[in-house]
């Protein structure tokens, strides 16, 4: 069960009007000719893994004038398939094992032209899929994916060796 303080809430809400207060100011400073969103560019993702952790080195080759923030999504393998036809599965409940809503901070992703690496400790052993993706807050219903990793965590039953193993997706 998730509870939010008010703090916490005020906090997520500030975020937000400004976020808005940013759209609404960029979209009246823009030409009308420039109605349409910007094509949005899907980040790059490199992933390994060690132990129970993955670090995940993400990277938003965005311009700062698509509002394109980008984010490294860690999916149970069972899943990938789904997002990789539907990104929006990424919304449904249990398929995203990170970023969680219970840590706000994990929800921050990379901003354009940032780099940005997270490191995700205590995942259960099993495979998962690493998956980057985009939206520009001036489309958020389209957003884009890159190619999926398969990756290796912790020790699979029968004792086959953890590693930094990783399979891009459709191999």
């Amino acid at each position: 069960m998730q509870t939010f303080t008010r703090k916490g809430l005020a906090r997520v809400g500030g975020g937000v009007a400004v976020t808005a207060a940013t759209v609404a100011a960029v979209a009246m400073a823009m030409p009308a000719t420039a109605a349409a969103a910007p094509t949005v560019a899907p980040p790059t993702v490199v992933a390994t893994s060690s132990g129970n952790s993955l670090t995940m080195k993400l990277t938003n080759p965005n311009t700062l004038l698509s509002l394109t923030g980008c984010q490294a999504f860690v999916v149970n393998a069972k899943d990938v398939p789904a997002v990789v036809s539907d990104p929006t599965k990424l919304l449904d409940p249990g398929v995203v094992v990170y970023p969680n809503v219970s840590n706000v901070l994990s929800l921050f992703g990379a901003l354009p032209g940032m780099t940005v690496t997270n490191t995700v400790n205590d995942i259960p052993a099993g495979l998962y899929g690493v998956v980057g993706g985009c939206v520009s807050l001036l489309d958020v219903t389209h957003p884009v994916i890159d190619s999926p990793q398969v990756m290796q965590v912790g020790l699979l039953p029968g004792g086959s060796s953890d590693g930094s193993s990783s399979i891009p997706f459709g191999s």
